[in-house]
């Protein structure tokens, strides 16, 4: 494809002209680099960048933190799966979604209809390392961090990868790696998208 192409195709989808499902979908545990890296990857696809988990807060008014103590993880995920109907409901975006939006099967069909799904993914280890200055984690704050982690990732894992159109390991990768690999195989799904 070219750069000319590319540029194109872009601009389309960021009016809403490219269709449906003309999206990036970054699905993973916390910590995996969904958001860093996906900023990254809207920068060079010219497209914009969106957090689901943003977007819970905007929609409740209040961080998440407080959504889980005052409210619970039910009322959560429910304004988590209004997030991504309204990401799903138009194109030219790479979606940072929160590691658990996959355990709501509603969820699960929506991801696939709004666009390419990427899994990225990180051994508990290096989670943790990455995750551990982080306060505003609601899920970790227990006696065990790593058996948490753990757990929660056995627990997901095979619906992250029946969701994913690709996986990634980012453990031993850095942002730039992750991104640019990243932002090559979504150029060649979303223009296979498109010709389909």
């Amino acid at each position: 494809m070219t750069e000319k192409t590319t540029e194109t195709s872009a601009s389309q989808e960021q009016t809403g002209t490219g269709g449906s499902g003309g999206n990036v979908v970054l699905i993973g545990f916390m910590g995996t680099g969904k958001t860093s890296v996906g900023r990254r990857v809207a920068d060079s696809l010219g497209f914009r960048f969106v957090d689901t988990d943003q977007l819970v807060v905007e929609l409740a008014g209040k961080p998440i933190t407080k959504i889980f103590a005052e409210e619970g993880e039910a009322h959560f995920r429910e304004l988590e799966t209004e997030a991504l109907r309204r990401c799903a409901s138009e194109s030219g975006q790479v979606i940072a979604t929160g590691g658990g939006i996959v355990t709501q099967p509603r969820n699960r069909e929506l991801l696939h209809r709004t666009g390419y799904v990427v899994w990225l993914k990180a051994d508990p280890e290096t989670v943790l390392q990455r995750v551990s200055r982080n306060r505003d984690r609601p899920l970790l704050q227990t006696a065990d961090p790593l058996a948490t982690i753990q757990e929660l990732y056995a627990s997901r894992v095979d619906l992250y990868r029946a969701c994913a159109d690709e996986e990634i390991n980012t453990s031993d990768l850095t942002l730039d790696e992750t991104a640019h690999g990243l932002t090559e195989s979504a150029r060649i799904a979303l223009a296979s998208r498109r010709r389909s």
